[in-house]
This record gives structure tokens, C-alpha cells and sequence, in this order.
């Protein structure tokens, strides 16, 4: 886990993010109410329902669990009215706890749809996810399916004619025919944006890349159909069939291999833009972009001595953005004083992905049996985590 500063991620085979580590203190919720005076009951005594709207949600800010809150609001009416009518605080809520992780989705070479591998947890709220869930993906058409990304409690599927987004949860799945007029000739990948404040609306950005030109297209859940966005000059060849883009803030971003930049599409407007990598990084290695836990760009690679460098995006008190080389990590001392057997690490580290502040890896081990294995999980730092 790498702090404020520094990044945490998920790779897009995930279903779901880590939990954050609990904060000391959560911070308070804008005051909606125009008195803070509680009301007293008739022989002169403070009870619960005697709080006011403001104090209610202080209390429900320290519920453990989304689960916990819910049921909370089905309490009685005035309880569930002051959730309803509080954007600040469902916002803040979903910020303080976030989802736990349930498992992975795994391509398997040769099949027709991912697999699922669920991770063992006591939670009885995560076991009732698995158990109802359509988490081996029955629900899909015939067909060979690959992962595009995942977010939000969505998947989002493609073939050679069509993306599907599934709800595994509710069982729900969205069959939407590709944009074919404006994905000719091109590379392509496909992302998902969901709605904080409507769970049931989605877009799907389907990003496509001719020679140096790229330009978006985008599907919206509300309207059923793709709008094509104007085609966007980016000095030197572009190719996106190899990988995707992450989202940081709002804006999707995707470095070019050997071009020293990064693609920027701004998810509001689909304009595309570019920006520069640090000069000091090294060139030749893969970098993928993720967010740090305060939300702030950052860049990851990993050497082929098994180190990892992670910049960070960040502003000077004028304003202006640079790269600041936050932390140089040694993968080989750290993975040695988690695994309980000695491991022979072979070949180069691979970053799979960076979200939240967490850092996903996949690398080749050599047990003592002579098994090669493949790995992947996220980094754990050297700050107690």
C-alpha cells in the first residue's frame, strides 16, 4: 500500500476495489440544518429521535459498512429521509468505505468467457455477494468474450461485434452493438463510466486510434446510442489493442510507449489532449498511470533489477503541475519478507495496474519443486500495511 503521495490500484480484472484503511477521525459533513438545538422529549430528557438531520449523519458516517448503512435507513422514515436528501454525505460515505474485493476475473487462453477465482473471506456480507451473484457470467450470450474493464459493480465485455456490460449483482446485462463506422480501420479499447449518483446509468468510451489521430466514441445508457466525437492530431503513431487507459479525476489517461507522453481524454467533454512523462524516467520501460489515495495522477514502472519508481503529479503553490519522483522501492527485499518460502523471481516485473493508491504486479516465480508460476497481487509497502 503506497500513502497519500504515492498510489494504490486494482487491476481492471477485479471486481471490486480494496477497503481503505479506516480513517481516525471522518471529516464532517456540510451542515444542513438551521439550528443545531436538539429537541427534548416531553419530561425533559434527550432521546434518539430527539437529533437533528446534522447529527444523524455524523453517526451514520461511522457505520462500518454500506450494508450497516442500509439498513440503518430502513429504520423509520426520518432516518431514510436524511440519508435521501444528502448528496454530501452518500458522496463522503462511498469515499470512507469502499467496496471490498470479492475476487478476480481471469482470461483464460482458449475460452469463451473469463473465469472467476472468489477470494476466501469471513465477511458474511461478502459471502452472500458470491452466493446470489451472477459472478461466472451465465448470464452472457454464447460467445468468446474478453474483459475490458471493470468498475463500479459493472463488467464490461467485448467481442468481434458487440460490448456487453453485466451487473453480476442484480443479473443484469446490456448487449450493445459496436460503433463500426467509427471504429474502421482503427485500434481500439473500450472503457466504462458509471454514475455516482444514478447506480442504474452508464456510458461506455470507446477510444479509437488511426495512425496519430484519436477521438472518442461514446454510448450513454439514457439515450441508447453512440455519439462520435471529432478526430483529435497526436504527434507520432499510435496503437491501443495492447492495453487500455486508466481514470484519475475525471480524465482518462494512457502513456505512449517510446513517445515520452501521455494521452489525455477529459471525460466530461472528450477532448483529447496530451501531456509530457518526467524526463528523468527511463526510457524503453512500459509506465502505467493510476491515482494515488488523495487522488492525484501518479506514473509506475517497474526495472529489470526489481525496482519499482513511482511519480506523482502535483502542484506548486502557483498552480503548476510537475512530476516529483515520490518513492524508489525495492521489490525483491519487500517480496522476501512476506513469503514464508524462498522464492527465485525470473524475468521482468509487469505492472498490471494502478487504482486507489494500490499497486497490482505479475511476475514469474520458481518454486523449489521447479514450477514456474504466475503472480499477481497487489504491493504491499513498508509502512506497517
Amino acid at each position: 500500500r503506497l500513502f497519500p503521495g504515492e498510489s494504490r490500484a486494482m487491476s481492471s480484472q477485479l471486481v471490486l476495489p480494496l477497503p481503505a484503511a479506516p480513517a481516525a477521525k471522518p471529516p464532517s459533513i456540510p451542515s444542513t440544518a438551521t439550528t443545531t438545538t436538539l429537541p427534548t422529549a416531553a419530561d425533559g430528557t434527550t432521546t434518539i429521535s430527539s437529533l437533528g438531520q446534522d447529527q444523524l449523519l455524523e453517526i451514520f458516517l461511522r457505520l462500518p459498512s454500506l450494508p450497516a448503512l442500509v439498513r440503518a435507513a430502513l429504520t423509520c422514515r426520518s432516518w431514510l429521509d436524511a440519508i435521501r436528501s444528502s448528496r454530501s454525505f452518500r458522496s463522503l460515505f462511498r469515499a470512507l468505505h469502499l467496496a471490498p474485493l470479492i475476487g478476480i476475473f481471469l482470461q483464460i487462453e482458449g475460452g469463451t468467457a473469463p473465469s472467476f477465482a472468489p477470494v476466501r473471506r469471513s465477511d458474511p456480507v461478502v459471502t452472500a455477494a458470491l452466493r446470489r451473484g451472477d459472478f461466472f457470467l451465465t448470464s452472457l450470450p454464447a460467445g468468446c468474450w474478453s474483459i475490458m474493464d471493470c468498475r463500479d459493480g459493472y463488467i464490461l465485455l467485448s467481442n468481434m461485434v458487440s460490448v456487453a456490460v453485466v451487473n453480476p449483482m442484480t443479473w443484469a446485462v446490456d448487449i450493445i452493438p459496436m460503433p463500426e463506422h467509427a471504429m474502421e480501420g482503427t485500434s481500439s479499447w473500450f472503457h466504462l463510466l458509471s454514475s455516482e449518483e444514478n447506480p442504474w446509468s452508464f456510458r461506455v468510451v470507446c477510444v479509437c486510434a488511426h495512425v496519430s489521430r484519436v477521438r472518442a466514441a461514446v454510448f450513454s445508457s439514457e439515450t441508447e446510442d453512440w455519439v462520435i466525437h471529432p478526430w483529435t492530431e497526436i504527434d507520432g503513431v499510435i496503437y491501443l489493442n495492447d492495453s487500455g487507459f486508466t481514470l484519475v479525476g475525471g480524465s482518462f489517461y494512457r502513456p505512449l510507449y517510446g513517445k515520452g507522453r501521455v494521452i489525455r481524454i477529459n471525460t466530461a467533454t472528450m477532448d483529447v489532449s496530451s501531456l509530457y512523462l518526467p524526463s528523468q524516467a527511463k526510457e524503453g520501460v512500459p509506465k502505467v498511470g493510476g491515482d494515488t489515495e488523495d487522488g492525484k495522477l501518479c506514473m509506475v514502472y517497474a526495472t529489470e533489477d526489481f525496482l519499482l519508481l513511482v511519480w506523482i503529479r502535483s502542484g506548486d503553490g502557483d498552480g503548476v503541475e510537475s512530476w516529483v519522483l515520490q518513492e524508489i522501492i525495492c521489490l525483491r527485499a519487500e517480496m522476501d519478507q512476506i513469503t514464508t518460502t524462498p522464492w527465485q523471481w525470473e524475468g521482468q516485473v509487469e505492472v498490471v495496474q494502478v487504482r486507489f493508491g494500490c499497486v497490482y504486479l505479475c511476475m514469474t516465480s520458481i518454486t523449489a519443486a521447479g514450477t514456474a508460476q504466475l503472480v499477481l497481487l497487489p504491493f504491499i509497502g513498508d509502512h506497517g500495511d
